[in-house]
């Protein structure tokens, strides 16, 4: 087969891959030319496929052998001198040629190592111990960070490159400056916060408030608000994220300052930058905002991303050559050399990797090394390697001797640049891996880098650190798929710790925590990022050309297998962690397995611990390790111990595995919970309770701390009929068919698995998860001949070799310890725990985002779509169409950013794999919540967190996209309990923290929108019997709005046009109704004390929106209307028209508590009315409210007159039905009332208008429209009220004229009636009465009333029972308004909502 675009060599290798060994070759160089030559001089590639038994035609010789190990042309004349007579390997003459090489520098200095040519590091100044110093050729000074340049406090690590601003604001500048040439530093980025990285001269003043850029000669970039600043900001770059690479580059030569974020130029920032005299250039500056966290390298390990033509700093390492020891080289480039051939002789026998890295027949034909030949050659190797990877260079014979007492430290420059990138590429980037040859070449390496002369550990050490910063700072790529991002990285390092001395090493070492940490760090992408990786966006309705589902389908999928892989290492990292048997030694006296992931696991949870604050504090993990350790517990807690390589080579304990692969999760029958997790030895102990702080209830609640644990039987906690339970006949829905089935689909498009819910029938319960990436090497063949692409029962990709075939090295794994269930050092109870913390502190404000993402794009659809409308619609002018397009470009752009984004959410957060442990994890939360609910001083102990943990994530399921399963099946089918826990908790007095029960309320104001929740709070007993007198109970200054909206749906389908009001939700529960005009019939004392405070609440939201669209009005006839008064506008009249929606169910299920009840409740209900008919209908005030409502660009059909007038006629006409029953033993008349309260004409006019409003086109198609006939009929009778009313006032003139002095000195309007007891202060009767609903204390001396007398003799009066049925309310209202307190808690109420 032959390809004329000459990549015959990588299409074979594809092919290759695809088949098993043998399969495709390229000819050898001779033979190349020979076929170039028949081709008449075109370069074409010739593959043979040959099979895999035929052996070659003949074989090398041993001279070619060392030729291709030592990297020489097998036809150089030095070649035969290796050889002995007797065909072996001259050994002394091999280790005099690679003297050779080192010594005579054949190998070309690279530029990388930053040019070492004499005299091209002038213009370097570094400020060194005793005194400022330039760099020259023999000088090796470290550049660092000079903390005594620090302004505000800055934590430096012990190299002084690793940087923390403790304060507001911090800066400092580093030891070294540059006055000419071209040079460059990089800094990676720990967060991602406000940072300003770049240059400054000594004399840019560093204050609490100015840092780099912020004065003369100072040039920063600041990537969080995508900026460059220098005497001012200006937009440029790229938002940055943490783990970014910035590269900072100044080109002195022609005064340019450019910036590089992962190698990818931003563009010069500043040109003509100024030259300055030499000796005082620029400083490698940076200042940081509080907690933000970066490290720099100035060249003293090399760079993530070099520029090409800029150079380090600080130069890089040199070695001395010759024989007079008076000449310098690269020391990388040496080492490069070395390990090259090192990689060429380990690899000679591995034929399924060295096929990719050379040609198979080439290899076939070369002479197999013995293994003593092998040890022998790598022995010399790996003996010059020694000192180029140490610090100190090259060694003489003499110093060799001189130094055994020395203890010398690995060179960091020399192991990141040279031995890091060896293990790489001989360990392989993507499968099929090459353990065998990394284990040979370590089995080489270690032994002559690891002893008495090398500090303990250091090499170790180094190593992982730079695997850690390898996984930090990888973003994920679609060229590289699946093997992306920190994959090659984590799947070396897991390879190396399988080396028992290798982990104890590493474990021994003084960063092994933070290590670890990197290690776990996946990096995550920016807005340009994600469109490198979907750069093909779609949604749904999406009619643009440059859309494609499919595209965007495939690339969700690509980088869903991506992550998975990731996933599935950090896994098996977590698994050699838990199996790893640390040796003895003072810290640790157990010496059982798990004992070091569980001392991990505390010092995460210890770090982190104010994670979740509004301002963290400094020194937190990034995100993504919490993230990722999440995520292994999660499957170790839902999935078990039984998936994956035990740790035995033999298999062994195999069988006795399987009976420990039910995770914990879901595991059946009886369950407990150690109570002293609560007490002392969980990971809560800083954390709120539920009834307050640790030391508060250790004082008042005291618990012995050997309480017993608590314990329960799954199927106890179900109220139906019904049981739900594990391993029962009705299954949870983490276990159910449907569930298990579509697990499967995970390995598909997450946009296509949106659509639809793959059922399918499984004989488990329990999905078996594919083994580990590293286990499928075991005994040389693949886990079963899986293939890529194929998924495992639980949704996750599996690694697979395509068939390759590996061979894993053999050395004994003794230290590591089968586990079959976990150790005493580590209990399951004890993982959860850890797992719920770490779900509030990493997890709850991710899924936030994704639904805060979620909910954005649907809104940019539909603001698209109208646009769109509008644009083809009827004719515009030409501004306005302008303006239009303008705004479709707007919407598009940030719909397409959304897209993207909520494409990463699904496919990073909502595999179906993590959705059915977290709904495993709801199920066991809750009724270990609901069970420490009877035990009285022990659910104060209960950590607030679990609480939050248990709703967040419930309600990450409920929006989970794809959804997780059906809405009817999410609360039916395992989780009927929390609707228990929410309706008897949001309640609950031992819940002092207000937050917490208000976040319960919020909880059941979200479900009662939909119908099939609702059904679920109708089969709930709790529920039933108790939640709608906590609703009632509840409703006060601080959950008035969440219970209204309860209220309000529960409620819904019964008023006036509300069939047709979207706004309400999509349910209603007849039940719930009936339930609550029971409570209120029965309880009569609760159902008085809501109303009035519902007339409080109703009254002030109406005033302040009738004060806001007046101060909008003022602010449009300055066109300076704001977005906060607009957004308090809307908010306004939403909550006035759902009170308005709940008094007028309340008017049509209990008239009488109106008509009947006391006479204040009427006329509170009438003062209502005519206010809003004043400020909305066609009096004066009602302008405001078209010119106002009009500006703020809203849908009608949200903000609309109607909203707000249609409870009205509600209110009108149930009371007008219940008044023309007969006999309807009514005591007082609406009509009446009003007139009496309101005796101008613009009440007629008002009503005349509610008659005459277009009703039937607003809500066409409701049936209560039918009833507008009915209030004309109320109307007529208000007129005739009002007429006589005016007669009587008429006939009666000026002599019922009321005495000054007999006059209500509150309301200036009744007659003075009632005397107060005991003070004696004096009032009319509906005075006193409307402020006894809220205060039992006098008007004008503050004391308390014990009783009213009435002074007209014939007529005592008594104080209505349900009038002062509130005395002990806290509410303090006057007939003006409410009082302070109770205006600024509802305030705070709608702040939250803003």
């Amino acid at each position: 087969m032959m390809w004329p675009d000459g990549g015959g060599f990588r299409k074979a290798h594809k092919l290759q891959g695809a088949k098993s060994i043998g399969l495709a070759i390229l000819l050898d160089d001779e033979q190349q030319q020979q076929q170039q030559q028949q081709q008449n001089g075109k370069k074409v590639g010739v593959v043979v496929v040959v099979s895999a038994s035929c052996s070659s035609n003949r074989r090398w010789g041993l001279d070619r052998t060392l030729a291709y190990v030592l990297d020489m042309s097998p036809h150089s004349p030095d070649i035969p001198f290796f050889i002995t007579k007797d065909e072996k390997i001259d050994f002394p003459k091999v280790r005099s040629y690679l003297n050779a090489q080192l010594e005579d520098g054949i190998m070309h200095d690279s530029s990388d190592d930053g040019s070492i040519a004499s005299g091209s590091r002038d213009g370097v100044l570094i400020n060194a111990a005793g005194g400022a110093r330039p760099v020259g050729d023999n000088d090796v000074v470290v550049v660092a960070m000079d903390n005594e340049s620090a302004s505000g406090d800055i934590r430096f690590d012990q190299s002084h490159l690793v940087l923390e601003s403790q304060t507001v604001f911090s800066s400092a500048r580093a030891n070294a400056c540059v006055w000419k040439g071209r040079w460059m530093f990089e800094a990676t980025l720990g967060t991602a916060g406000i940072q300003q990285l770049g240059w400054a001269t000594a004399s840019c003043p560093f204050t609490c408030e100015e840092g780099v850029g912020d004065a003369v000669d100072s040039y920063a970039y600041d990537g969080k608000r995508v900026r460059k600043w220098s005497e001012g900001p200006k937009t440029y770059g790229q938002p940055w994220v943490a783990g970014d690479v910035i590269g900072c580059c100044i080109d002195l030569d022609i005064g340019e300052i450019s910036f590089y974020r992962n190698g990818f130029p931003l563009g010069v920032a500043y040109e003509g930058v100024r030259t300055l005299e030499p000796r005082q250039g620029y400083f490698p500056a940076i200042s940081l905002s509080h907690s933000e966290r970066c490290e720099l390298n100035f060249g003293g390990r090399p760079f993530k991303y070099p520029v090409q033509g800029f150079f380090p700093i600080q130069a890089p390492p040199v070695v001395k050559f010759g024989e007079a020891q008076d000449r310098l080289g690269s020391a990388t480039a040496r080492a490069k050399f070395l390990l090259g051939c090192l990689q060429r002789l380990v690899q000679l026998s591995s034929h399924e990797v060295a096929a990719a890295m050379a040609p198979v027949d080439q290899l076939r034909r070369l002479r197999p090394l013995s293994e003593d030949d092998i040890s022998s050659l790598g022995g010399e190797i790996c003996e010059l390697l020694r000192p180029l990877l140490l610090a100190g260079g090259l060694e003489t014979e003499e110093e060799k001797d001189d130094a055994t007492d020395d203890v010398r430290q690995p060179n960091q420059y020399v192991v990141w640049a040279a031995l890091v990138p060896f293990l790489l590429e001989t360990y392989r980037r993507e499968v099929p891996h090459d353990a065998p040859s990394v284990d040979k070449a370590l089995d080489l390496l270690l032994p002559r880098l690891v002893d008495k002369q090398v500090a303990d550990g250091s090499l170790i050490s180094m190593l992982m650190e730079a695997l850690a910063y390898g996984c930090r700072t990888s973003p994920f790529s679609l060229a590289d798929h699946p093997y992306t991002g920190p994959y090659p990285y984590l799947a070396l390092a897991c390879h190396l710790l399988e080396r028992y001395d290798f982990m104890v090493l590493w474990w021994m070492s003084k960063g092994f925590d933070l290590c670890l940490e990197g290690l776990l760090t996946r990096k995550g992408p920016n807005k340009n990022d994600l469109e490198a990786l979907m750069p093909t966006v779609w949604w749904p309705g999406s009619r643009e050309d440059l859309c494609s589902e499919g595209k965007l389908r495939h690339a969700a999928t690509t980088l869903s297998k991506a992550i998975d892989k990731v996933e599935e290492l950090q896994w098996e990292l977590f698994r050699q962690l838990l199996q790893f048997v640390p040796p003895s030694s003072g810290e640790l006296q157990q010496q059982v397995p798990g004992v070091v992931l569980r001392r991990f696991l505390q010092h995460l949870v210890c770090k982190n611990r104010g994670a979740n604050r509004s301002m963290a504090p400094p020194g937190l993990s990034d995100n993504s390790v919490l993230v990722s350790t999440y995520c292994v517990l999660l499957r170790l807690l839902s999935e078990g111990l039984g998936n994956g390589k035990v740790g035995a080579e033999s298999g062994e304990g195999t069988k006795e595995l399987s009976e420990h692969s039910v995770g914990f999760l879901h595991r059946e029958g009886k369950r407990s919970f150690p109570v002293h997790l609560f007490l002392k030895d969980g990971s809560s102990t800083d954390f709120s309770r539920l009834g307050g702080t640790l030391s508060h209830l250790i004082k008042t609640s005291p618990v012995g701390l050997d309480s017993p644990k608590v314990e329960w039987v799954e199927s106890s906690m179900d109220e139906g009929d019904e049981l739900v339970r594990h391993g029962g006949k009705l299954q949870p829905a983490c276990c159910s068919e449907v569930v298990m089935g579509g697990l499967g689909c995970d390995s598909k498009s997450p946009a296509q698995a949106a659509t639809k819910i793959v059922t399918s029938s499984l004989k488990t319960g329990v999905g078996e998860r594919a083994a580990s990436p590293l286990s499928n090497y075991h005994n040389g063949h693949s886990c079963d001949g899986c293939e890529e692409g194929k998924p495992c029962s639980s949704g996750r990709m599996d690694i697979s070799l395509q068939r390759a075939t590996v061979l894993r090295s053999t050395y004994k794994r003794a230290g590591f310890q089968p586990i079959m269930e976990l150790s005493e050092a580590i209990r399951e109870e004890e993982l959860l725990d850890i797992m719920v913390l770490l779900y509030h502190l990493g997890l709850a404000q991710n899924f936030k985002q994704a639904a805060f993402c979620m909910q954005h794009q649907m809104q940019s659809i539909a603001q698209l779509d109208d646009t769109e409308r509008s644009i083809h619609g009827e004719k515009v002018s030409g501004d306005y169409l302008k303006r239009l397009k303008e705004a479709r470009t707007l919407y598009r752009e940030d719909l397409i950013d959304f897209v993207r984004q909520c494409t990463w959410y699904r496919v990073t957060m909502f595999a179906r794999w993590k959705l059915r442990g977290m709904y495993a994890t709801c199920m066991w939360l809750v009724q270990l919540l609901l069970m420490l609910s009877k035990q009285d001083p022990l659910f104060s102990y209960v950590p607030e967190f679990y609480v939050e943990t248990l709703v967040d994530s419930f309600h990450a399921l409920r929006r989970s996209d794809p959804p997780f399963v059906s809405p009817s099946s999410l609360l039916q089918q395992g989780l009927s309990p929390f609707v228990t826990f929410l309706v008897t908790h949001f309640n609950d007095v031992r819940i002092v923290n207000l937050d917490i029960r208000d976040i319960l309320l919020q909880s059941i104001s979200v479900l009662v929108q939909y119908k099939d929740h609702v059904v679920a709070f109708e089969r709930s007993q709790a529920a039933c019997v108790g939640m709608m007198g906590s609703l009632l109970a509840s409703f006060d200054n601080r959950f008035w709005i969440p219970i209204s909206n309860i209220l309000l749906r529960l409620c819904k389908g019964s008023g006036f046009g509300a069939s047709k009001c979207s706004s309400h939700g999509e349910s209603f529960s007849p039940h719930f109704q009936r339930l609550l005009k029971e409570k209120c019939t029965v309880d009569e004392k609760l159902f008085a004390s809501f109303l009035n405070r519902l007339f409080n609440t109703l009254n002030w939201t109406i005033t302040e929106f009738s004060v806001v669209i007046k101060e909008m009005q003022e602010q449009i006839d300055r066109h300076q209307v704001q977005d906060l008064q607009q957004r308090k506008c809307t908010i306004m009249f939403e909550l006035s028209c759902n009170l308005e929606r709940i008094l007028e169910f309340f008017t049509q299920e209990l008239p009488m508590a109106f008509l009947q009840g006391p006479e204040m409740n009427l006329t509170r209900l009438c003062e209502l009315i005519v206010f809003v008919l004043n400020h909305t209908t066609c009096s004066a005030d009602a302008l405001y409210f078209d010119s106002s409502v009009r500006q703020q660009g809203q849908s009608l059909d949200k903000v609309h007159r109607a909203m707000i007038l249609a409870p009205l006629v509600g209110i009108v006409l149930n009371l007008r039905s219940s008044m023309s029953v007969p006999n309807h033993g009514m005591t007082y008349d609406l009509a009446h009332a009003i007139v009496s309260m309101d005796r101008s004409a613009a009440v007629i006019s008002n009503f005349q208008y509610l008659t005459s409003y277009s009703w039937d086109v607003i809500f066409k198609g409701d049936p209560s429209v039918r009833r507008v006939e009915e209030l004309k009929a109320f109307v007529s009778k208000l007129k005739a009220e009002w007429e006589e009313a005016k007669r009587q006032a008429n006939v009666l003139g000026g002599s019922s004229a009321i005495n000054r002095e007999e006059t209500c000195s509150i309301c200036y309007a009744c007659e003075v009636d009632t005397m107060f007891i005991p003070c004696k202060h004096q009032s009319c009767q509906r005075c006193i009465s409307r402020h006894l609903l809220n205060n039992q204390r006098c008007f004008f001396c503050n004391s308390t009333i014990s009783e009213l007398c009435n002074m007209i003799p014939t007529t005592p009066y008594v104080g209505d029972s349900r009038c002062a049925a509130d005395s002990t309310a806290t509410l303090t209202q006057s007939t003006s308004g409410y009082d302070l307190q109770q205006s600024r808690s509802i305030r705070m109420s709608i702040s939250r909502l803003q």
